[in-house]
């Protein structure tokens, strides 16, 4: 591939997406009244909650490229027989410092400024930061915050099949992509990190992650296209909003390709074992559709990331990014699908999931050709706004967090 993790554009994303992160709570009196107009006018306004999606989508991002530092380090630190490029390994030390301080931080103002509370699922993807942190750092204050949030996810109310409910204080039984992808990643997640701990042994299955998935793959996606919807509900019977919206697909496909790499891990954590009740390694080493059951669900999830990893290809834009309703590949660009179906791509391609899928690397130089080409010094552009319920979508583009942290997510990921 023809990107470098040193290319100049890449650290102004770095810094922006910082930057982001440590202002993301101190909104403007000019915000702020706009907040109100919109109020008034029946829209979503920015939630109080300092660990809601945007915040933990740039924290994405921010650990992800932190992760991508490290593992530069110990590359190089392997190679003894050659000389070290000492400022190269200045520069990774202090991407990973600098992402590394930032969440920090974010977390230090959320346990002293806001008691910790957790108020949505939503919180969910910072979660996975955490965890993720907690691997890297070994620092208490993450694995703390993530058995807070895993207590919360296991609490949750949920419908009849078990799935959690996104909303459940507006009396609303629906079920969005958002949701179940964002509590997959971190069932995943958690589980892998911490397969041995009392929340995990007594959660029976209510941290499966695949569980969630499968009801919403039963229940939100079209028969014909094998696209999803923005959501679902129970009780109508009622498939919801946009079928392929971009950023339904993205929330989908991040928690699909969490799942499907903690479903490798676990293989291969039992085989490195010699675990005697791991018993079908050549299935998961030959068999076309990995048929290694993740959890208790006996539900195909790696089958299932390569299925949405074709179908992310098919209807990638000739430019290498994702249009914010994906079938639409002569729509407007959504960087905020992008960088999420890119980041998921290379997440199970890096986790060794895809396997001789003609023309990847090209697919992804053109992805990070676009994601770049849509930076302004280091400020993502043209993510689509927020979406206030199923089907409303103001066509509003600029730059946002869940762009910024997309995008830098992505980019970090394709090494």
């Amino acid at each position: 591939m023809g990107y470098r993790v040193t290319d100049e554009r890449y650290k102004m994303v770095i810094d922006r997406t910082v930057d982001d992160l440590l202002e993301i709570m101190n909104v403007s009196l000019i915000q702020q009244a706009k907040d109100v107009v919109k109020s008034f006018m029946g829209r979503s306004v920015r939630t109080k909650d300092p660990l809601f999606w945007p915040a933990g989508m740039l924290m994405l991002g921010l650990i992800s490229a932190a992760e991508q530092a490290d593992v530069k380090q110990d590359i190089a630190s392997d190679l003894n027989d050659v000389k070290p490029d000492i400022s190269s390994t200045k520069l990774d030390s202090g991407i990973k410092s600098k992402c590394l301080a930032a969440i920090s931080a974010h977390l230090d103002m959320w346990l002293k400024s806001y008691d910790g509370k957790i108020d949505f699922v939503d919180d969910a993807l910072a979660g996975v930061c955490f965890i993720r942190a907690y691997e890297l750092t070994h620092e208490d204050k993450y694995k703390e915050a993530s058995d807070k949030i895993a207590q919360f996810i296991l609490t949750a109310p949920r419908d009849e099949q078990g799935t959690v409910i996104y909303n459940p204080g507006r009396n609303s039984s629906n079920i969005f992509a958002d949701g179940v992808g964002q509590v997959s990643m971190f069932m995943a997640a958690y589980i892998s990190a911490f397969p041995d701990s009392d929340i995990v042994i007594s959660s029976g299955s209510r941290l499966d992650a695949s569980k969630q998935i499968k009801n919403f793959f039963e229940m939100g996606v079209d028969k014909k296209s094998g696209l999803n919807y923005h959501g679902y509900s129970l009780s109508d019977n009622q498939k919801k909003g946009l079928l392929g919206w971009g950023r339904a697909f993205g929330w989908m496909y991040m928690g699909v390709a969490e799942a499907a790499c903690a479903a490798v891990k676990s293989s291969a954590d039992e085989l490195a074992g010699n675990n005697e009740t791991f018993n079908n390694f050549e299935c998961v080493r030959e068999c076309p559709d990995r048929k290694r059951c993740f959890m208790n669900s006996g539900f195909n999830i790696t089958g299932l990331y390569r299925q949405m990893s074709r179908t992310a290809l098919e209807y990638q834009r000739a430019d290498g990014g994702w249009s914010w309703q994906i079938q639409g590949t002569e729509g407007h660009i959504d960087m905020s699908a992008t960088g999420m179906i890119a980041y998921s791509l290379a997440r199970g391609y890096n986790a060794g999931i895809l396997d001789n899928v003609e023309d990847i690397d090209s697919s992804f130089d053109k992805a990070i050709d676009c994601m770049l080409s849509h930076t302004e010094k280091g400020a993502v552009l043209d993510a689509l706004s927020s979406c206030d319920d199923f089907g409303v979508h103001y066509q509003t583009y600029g730059h946002y967090p869940w762009g910024q942290g997309a995008v830098l997510a992505a980019l970090a990921e394709i090494r």
